[in-house]
């Protein structure tokens, strides 16, 4: 059942944007880092595509750390316009409307989990629960939170490229619960290619696609199966029970697109950079620079200010600490929630959360 006046508050989401973009003035919003980091900031990037048109790297100096492909999208946007409208105004308007995108993505796929979920409860005969989780739209409420979060609307407004970021994940964890493997390997690419972190995502996403959407643990249909055979159910009844196997076909085909959209993606960030740059010198000032954490300029993370007290002599050491921190959580996690993976992605996006080298409140209500 459907949220009752849902689309007026999606209008209203949209429009407080709109209305904040195009009269609330210089905000300042730009030059906080709660909102705008080094790999995100809009003003960095306008800077990247300054050196870019001058035939200069675009990686030159130590400014912009963020992709080739933000840089030619975005890049003209940045340029001094005339009629009184400040040109980052320009990608704000592409930014409220990837956040709507991005909404009606997250409504897609709390529908899809909440009709697996019935499903399950179903075949466990608990129609009781199937009947009351009926009432309510779980992607609904999900859409609205995400579109009227107080985050989400600083972000929105505040001329950094995180709304971007944010929706290659809604459309990756979207693909994988629609099991549609070019689209979930599309948006895995490019949310890698955005940002690193994304990446530990590999593993939700082939569980998505190999098993399905989150169900209840094996060990419950075993059970279940195991008490309807002595109460005398038929083998049709029975069959319903058997827990879904694992679809490795749909996991292969995943794994073909990733390797095509990854050539094709560095391909483009190539031509791009032709002439000014290469890809080497891409990885070396965006995954670099994520993984060193050079910037020390304060953000509302801890990594600054620890490597900013740190002595030089153990700075490497403790950069091995805190990436390869993120790494030991992944398998344990796995396996415990293998039966869930959409909320697997939601505890490895929250640890990353706490623990990248360059947070922003971005992620803080993506989470």
């Amino acid at each position: 059942m459907a949220i009752r006046y849902y689309w007026p508050m999606v209008a209203a989401a949209v429009g407080f944007r709109l209305v904040l973009v195009l009269f609330g003035g210089d905000l300042h919003l730009a030059s906080r880092p709660e909102v705008s980091t080094p790999l995100t900031s809009l003003r960095r990037l306008a800077e990247g595509y300054w050196l870019k048109q001058a035939s200069m790297s675009p990686y030159s100096g130590s400014m912009y750390h963020g992709s080739p492909l933000l840089l030619s999208i975005l890049g003209p946007l940045t340029s001094n316009r005339s009629g009184g409208k400040h040109a980052h105004v320009y990608c704000s308007l592409i930014f409220v409307a990837v956040d709507f995108l991005a909404a009606m993505l997250i409504r897609g796929t709390g529908r899809r989990l909440q009709m697996s979920r019935n499903r399950s409860l179903k075949s466990l005969d608990l129609t009781k629960a199937v009947n009351n989780s009926a009432n309510v739209s779980a992607g609904d409420i999900a859409s609205l939170i995400y579109l009227w979060n107080p985050w989400a609307i600083v972000t929105c407004v505040g001329s950094c490229t995180s709304p971007i970021e944010n929706l290659m994940v809604v459309i990756m964890i979207y693909g994988a619960c629609s099991r549609l493997a070019p689209l979930a390997a599309f948006g895995y690419v490019m949310a890698t290619h955005l940002s690193l972190y994304p990446a530990i995502l590999i593993v939700p996403v082939i569980l998505l696609l190999g098993y399905g959407p989150d169900a209840p643990p094996t060990k419950v249909f075993l059970v279940k199966s195991s008490s309807d055979s002595k109460s005398g159910m038929s083998e049709y009844e029975r069959t319903s029970l058997k827990v879904q196997r694992f679809s490795w076909m749909t996991v292969l085909h995943f794994i073909f697109w990733l390797f095509i959209w990854s050539c094709y993606v560095l391909l483009l960030s190539s031509m791009i950079l032709k002439k000014v740059g290469g890809l080497n010198e891409m990885f070396e000032k965006t995954y670099g620079f994520i993984l060193t954490v050079k910037d020390l300029s304060p953000n509302i993370g801890v990594l600054w200010y620890f490597f900013a007290e740190v002595f030089d002599f153990f700075r490497t050491f403790f950069l091995i600490v805190f990436n390869m921190n993120i790494l030991f959580m992944v398998l344990p996690l796995a396996i415990r929630l293998k039966h869930r993976p959409c909320f697997l992605a939601f505890v490895y996006t929250a640890i990353v959360a706490m623990l990248k080298s360059y947070p922003s409140v971005s992620i803080l209500f993506f989470v």
